[in-house]
């Protein structure tokens, strides 16, 4: 990604510690004539007083002082003033709250904290999309979504990608997502590039096979994983899907990690799944336990670039969500003791709880996560020690990572 703007001299000591800011670019009878005078204007004035009062009253606050109050800057930009991590690459962290977008130069030292207008939902289900020069922000639901480009304001989304639905990162070499297109009765999923040009490959649903393309995320490898009203769950792409048997929890570029069960569910192991041969590994030991009765969606885990470790949401019914790491060739589980959300039946409750709450580092040291109470919280993936960034940031519920 292009590095945010920001490298002026204006400084603004904001929040705790030194934390520097540069502001880039940017509401009747018997009674005497002067007597009944007296009344008739102490009257007026009851009147116009309380006329005033109701139109104050009646006013936003926002726009009493909105002759006071100067527009927000585009972009601040944080100064750190040494690497936040031991990061040498020039990869970035994205992270998305509740109406901000951070890019996050580890290495540099410098967040770009833009404002985004916040999504007039309460559907926790929304894409966080990071492309070569731009992220874009939408919720499934058909409201207002947004595009971010490295340098400017928030724009709202427009053309094929303003469509409600899921929006899905498409193979790695086409810089696209995979948009709800068709009509219902035969509905389909089409590639677009973030500038909304329409490519050729479509996703199409065939009856009997995965029938909810609103369900689908991302396989890891550029394609979609659904569901169907039996709760089976397929891997689909152009021309293709196959089932995927057990309840996937985590998902990489080349492996998913599934627990598989008896018909009562009862005995249950994790297995690893090579996503383009399906061939399955049982890893040793119990499965993890993990928020389900029998089945749930999405899969919020995440498995690390190097195939080694998957990051998965662990809890039950009712209970607390927390981050364990599971090792993918021993099967050993290290509870991190960080808290997700709570999960209530077969749902995962809370909005700041989606399939992107985790994110792994380019070289598999790093794991980021959206905890609960929406800090940003770092592991190390070595020692499993669990810390956060030394600079204040606005609230986080979503994480991903670009170039």
């Amino acid at each position: 990604m292009t590095p945010a703007p920001g490298d002026g001299s204006g400084q603004d000591k904001r929040g705790t510690g030194h934390d520097h800011y540069d502001e880039v670019v940017q509401f009747g009878s018997g009674r005497s004539a002067s007597g009944r005078w007296l009344r008739r204007i102490a009257l007026a004035c009851l009147v116009l007083a309380a006329i005033v009062a109701v139109a104050v009253r009646g006013t936003p606050q926002h726009a009493q002082h909105a002759a006071k109050t100067p527009p927000l800057p585009a972009v601040q930009v944080i100064r750190a003033g040494h690497p936040l991590l031991d990061v040498s690459g020039g990869w970035v962290l994205f992270a998305r709250g509740p109406d901000a977008l951070l890019r996050i130069q580890l290495a540099q030292g410098k967040i770009a904290v833009t404002y985004v207008p916040p999504l007039l939902s309460a559907n926790p289900n929304v894409a966080f999309v990071i492309g070569a020069h731009e992220a874009v922000i939408r919720s499934t639901d058909l409201v207002p979504g947004y595009i971010v480009p490295d340098s400017g304001q928030a724009r709202v989304l427009t053309g094929p990608l303003a469509a409600d639905g899921p929006l899905i990162p498409g193979p790695a070499s086409t810089h696209a997502v995979w948009v709800m297109s068709g009509s219902p009765a035969s509905p389909s999923l089409s590639l677009v590039t973030l500038t909304g040009r329409r490519l050729g490959p479509t996703i199409r649903f065939q009856p009997g096979g995965p029938q909810v393309p609103a369900t689908a995320v991302s396989d890891g490898r550029g394609y979609v994983l659904v569901t169907t009203g039996g709760f089976s769950v397929y891997d689909a792409g152009p021309g293709w899907d196959r089932p995927v048997p057990g309840t996937v929890v985590a998902v990489g570029r080349e492996s998913w990690l599934v627990v598989s069960c008896n018909p009562l569910y009862r005995h249950c192991h994790n297995e690893v799944v090579d996503i383009a041969s399906g061939a399955r590994r049982e890893l040793p030991g119990p499965a993890a336990g993990f928020p389900y009765d029998e089945f749930s969606w999405p899969p919020i885990g995440v498995i690390a670039p190097d195939d080694a470790t998957a990051a998965v949401a662990v809890g039950g019914p009712g209970r607390r969500l927390t981050v364990h790491l599971i090792n993918l060739r021993s099967g050993a589980n290290r509870n991190l003791k960080i808290v997700l959300s709570k999960s209530a039946g077969n749902v995962l409750a809370g909005a700041d709880l989606s399939d992107q709450s985790m994110v792994w580092s380019p070289d598999s040291r790093w794991l980021f996560v959206a905890a609960a109470d929406g800090k940003l919280v770092v592991v190390d993936a070595r020692t499993g020690k669990a810390e956060h960034l030394k600079v204040t940031l606005p609230p986080v519920t979503q994480v991903a990572v670009g170039a």
